[in-house]
């Protein structure tokens, strides 16, 4: 087929022929999606864009011209048409490495394992020009992927690749988020396909999962708070970003991987995509040593290089600190004495604060006499500072040692959330690669302090931090005794237990009262520890009254999240202090007993004794 535009165009049919031969060809030319768009303005996007700009949440790398972004154009000529890619990308490594202590890992998003993706769809894009210009020789044809000015998941959205996800995500119903996208403009009149009907739904997982809060809201991103974003910075990175980073050296994908569209998918059939596990999951110290031509001989193929080594570098101190590797100590203090870039020396800084011991003291005290920078100064002055509070230093350290970060278990499906929690259960949700690292408080791991009670449900075990009651679990703390220590590692550190029933009495007291019918409140400090959303969730639990029952609809809409009824039922089901914090209360939505930790059983229990519903 050769064809000319102009005047005597062929009529729409021929091109319909086209379009289908090339979806046709797109295996051939390295694509596994394509799709066909009109070339009109996306109107609507401009000021969903401009309130973007607004708020503050551009990352600086978008085109700063908002009709560029939303205009389609073609040199000389008006653009008819615009033509989405789509290149699918793995989410699982084969046999990944795995951190030891002396010799912790990072990892790359899966955006930067194998080839650099700008270079593998600039390749299958050029074979499609070449493939349209045997047919269409005179075709005006304008190629973009990701640097281009158009927004590529609109123009992604539009033409049927997928629809546009709450994570800000393209999701193709076959190959889920795990797709890079191009576009390419042009003057061949090619009819439109039709955009994808599915959603997300209620689901919100993507949201509560996001390490910083990023995700503002359904398809809202604040890039400023985006890890991914973060760790391709060159700056400065403040304490918490810091410690939510764990061990990501470039780029997140927790808003991927716990998004249930990408559950099982995993795609290998792109040779160059695939990954180098010693490059997807290096060892951290050597990547400090790395001079600029060893980076680029190393990371130069990959889309992680085209920053630079820095914030790789920086990125790695700081896995460094979260992992409390004492054995990097030595490292540390190099670069925080030797470096000459100011980010690196403040960050060493701040990752000695974190291991904490003697060596790190003292290469602070050596740090802040000879430093000169204000900013560094100031963090070298924020970790000495800490580590002087602590009451004990080595043995703050040495329960730092002992504690092995969760951000190494080799599973690529499922994930957890901000500082470890589970997202859901089963197979389908195992600890994640690239999970951050345990949450640990700022003066270290916490003593988790517990009693038992006998009750007319059985043994309860209660425990308390020094904050306030953080668990109740039912059944004995022999029977508990495993749940409890994933608890401690996933929130408190894992700094240990031991038994102190004089801490746990103003509890038992109120709880033996409730189940006596002479409490119907609880005036105790909790000590909640989980996501915003889940703590959100469980303090709309306290909101209701005694003998009263909910819905997750209502506890849903008490929120402000309407839609989020699903979610609303899994963060119920996590409520870590059941009785106390009044979970039971909540019902299905046919006013049936579901959902509940301790069982169907002991849920009626509670509530008849409330009065809330009949005994049988």
């Amino acid at each position: 087929m050769t064809d000319r535009l102009g005047s005597y165009a062929p009529p729409p049919s021929v091109w319909e022929e086209l379009k289908e031969e090339l979806k046709q060809a797109a295996p051939e030319l390295g694509i596994d999606d394509i799709g066909f768009a009109s070339a009109e303005p996306f109107v609507s996007l401009k000021s969903i864009l401009q309130q973007h700009r607004d708020k503050g949440y551009e990352s600086g790398f978008e085109e700063p011209d908002l009709h560029k972004r939303v205009t389609p154009m073609l040199p000389g000529t008006e653009p008819a048409s615009l033509i989405a890619i789509a290149v699918a990308y793995p989410s699982k490594m084969a046999n990944p490495p795995k951190s030891e202590p002396g010799k912790y890992r990072g990892i790359m998003a899966r955006s930067a394992w194998g080839r650099d993706y700008h270079h593998v769809l600039r390749e299958a894009m050029s074979r499609l020009e070449a493939y349209i210009r045997e047919r269409v020789p005179d075709a005006v044809l304008e190629s973009m992927v990701d640097t281009g000015a158009l927004v590529d998941r609109a123009v992604a959205q539009r033409a049927g690749i997928g629809f546009s996800a709450k994570n800000c995500a393209i999701i193709s119903p076959k190959y889920g988020s795990w797709i890079y996208l191009g576009e390419m403009v042009t003057n061949i009149p090619f009819p439109p396909d039709t955009p994808v009907t599915e959603d997300c739904g209620e689901c919100t997982k993507c949201i509560d999962a996001c390490p910083t809060g990023a995700l503002v809201g359904p398809g809202q991103l604040n890039s400023q708070r985006c890890i991914s974003f973060l760790t391709q910075t060159k700056g400065f990175l403040d304490e918490e970003v810091m410690r939510k980073i764990g061990n990501r050296l470039y780029g997140c994908d927790t808003c991927q991987i716990v998004c249930p569209k990408n559950r099982g998918k995993n795609w290998d059939h792109h040779p160059a995509l695939q990954p180098d596990p010693e490059k997807a999951k290096p060892l951290l110290l050597p990547i400090l040593d790395l001079s600029n031509r060893e980076f680029k001989e190393t990371y130069g193929d990959t889309a992680a290089a085209w920053r630079g080594r820095k914030p790789i570098q920086r990125n790695a101190v700081i896995a460094l600190g979260n992992f409390r590797d004492a054995s990097a100590v030595p490292k540390l203090g190099e670069v925080l004495l030797k470096d000459p870039r100011p980010e690196l020396r403040g960050t060493a800084a701040w990752a000695l604060g974190r291991i904490g011991g003697e060596e790190a003291m003292n290469n602070l005290e050596k740090g802040m006499a000879s430093e000169q920078d204000s900013q560094v100064r100031n963090m070298l002055q924020q970790a000495l500072s800490k580590l002087k509070s602590s009451s004990n230093t080595d043995t703050s350290s040495a329960a730092h040692q002992q504690a092995e970060p969760k951000t190494d278990i080799a599973g690529a499906h499922g994930a957890f959330g901000p500082g470890g929690t589970q997202q859901g259960s089963g197979p389908a949700d195992a600890p994640v690669q690239g999970a951050e690292p345990m949450a640990v408080p700022e003066g270290g791991p916490e003593m988790i302090y517990y009693d038992e009670i006998q009750s007319p449900v059985g043994p309860l075990t209660l425990c308390a931090t020094d904050k306030g009651l953080c668990l109740i679990e039912f059944g004995s703390f022999y029977v508990k005794e495993a749940v409890i220590q994933q608890w401690s590692r996933t929130w408190a550190g894992n700094g240990g237990y031991k038994r102190d029933p004089e801490r746990l009495a103003p509890a038992a007291q109120q709880l033996k009262q409730y189940f006596a019918g002479e409490r119907k409140a609880f005036d105790l400090p909790l000590d909640m520890r989980g996501t915003s959303f889940q703590i959100q969730v469980w303090e709309a639990l306290k909101a209701i009254p005694y003998g009263t029952v909910r819905s997750y609809k209502d506890i849903a809409e008490s929120i402000g999240r309407p839609k989020a009824v699903r979610a609303v039922g899994g963060a119920n089901n996590k409520n870590p202090i059941p009785i106390v914090v009044p979970c039971h209360r909540v019902l299905g939505a046919d006013n049936s007993l579901i959902g509940y930790g301790g069982g169907v059983e002991l849920k009626r229990t509670l509530l008849v004794l409330e009065g809330a519903i009949a005994d049988r």
